[in-house]
């Protein structure tokens, strides 16, 4: 049981610490293009560069940075095949916020921090289970809450709300946040949930 417990906090440990791969990420690799606009890749802060690839949601800026863009100069993962996914996906968060974009994601009201981390997960991950998996169970771990069968964990530290794992559809992902958002209670919500298709090739 204590290993379990361990892992889990790995987890989110390394789902805080996305910030942190996605600046690295940026610097060692992706600024080899992004920095200067080479290949006609969107330049770093340029708003008006990011503005119209961030309508288009951030599910379909993963899709392009994991699998590349056809007749562009953008290849699969910017042509870095050891970086993983956690890393691609980090990456493509850091240089759009640095845009001052935040596709899929709507500014918060300030909370309270007066309720514990761990009820606001169990809450989340409550709301998600009614709605997205009635027959599902809900799994607590400390602040930490998994929704078995559904695929999603939701973890809450520091008033942001972390909803993450793999989904079957870009549906589910754009749904979980939609109910986590009032489930939260206003809380910033941080979703990092994926679809399965993501990862296919065509």
């Amino acid at each position: 049981m204590k290993s379990f417990g361990a892992a889990l906090l790995c987890l989110l440990a390394s789902a805080l610490a996305l910030a942190d791969t996605g600046e690295a990420v940026y610097k060692a690799r992706c600024s080899l293009c992004h920095a200067g606009g080479a290949g006609g890749a969107p330049k770093f802060k340029n708003s008006e560069d990011w503005a119209p690839r961030a309508a288009r949601g951030k599910l379909a800026l993963y899709e392009s940075a994991l699998k590349g863009k056809p007749n562009t100069a953008m290849m699969a993962r910017g042509g870095f095949r050891d970086l993983s996914n956690d890393e691609v996906m980090s990456a493509v968060d850091y240089m759009v916020a640095q845009a001052g974009l935040q596709p899929g994601l709507q500014p918060s009201a300030p909370v309270a921090a007066t309720v514990a981390d761990e009820t606001v997960s169990a809450e989340v991950a409550e709301a998600l289970r009614a709605q997205l998996a009635p027959d599902a169970k809900v799994e607590m771990r400390k602040w930490m809450a998994s929704v078995e069968g559904l695929g999603v964990k939701v973890a809450t530290r520091q008033g942001v709300v972390w909803l993450s794992g793999t989904v079957k559809s870009a549906e589910i992902v754009e749904r979980a946040e939609a109910i986590a958002r009032p489930a939260g209670g206003g809380r910033k919500i941080e979703n990092k949930l994926i679809p399965a298709s993501i990862f296919e090739w065509d």
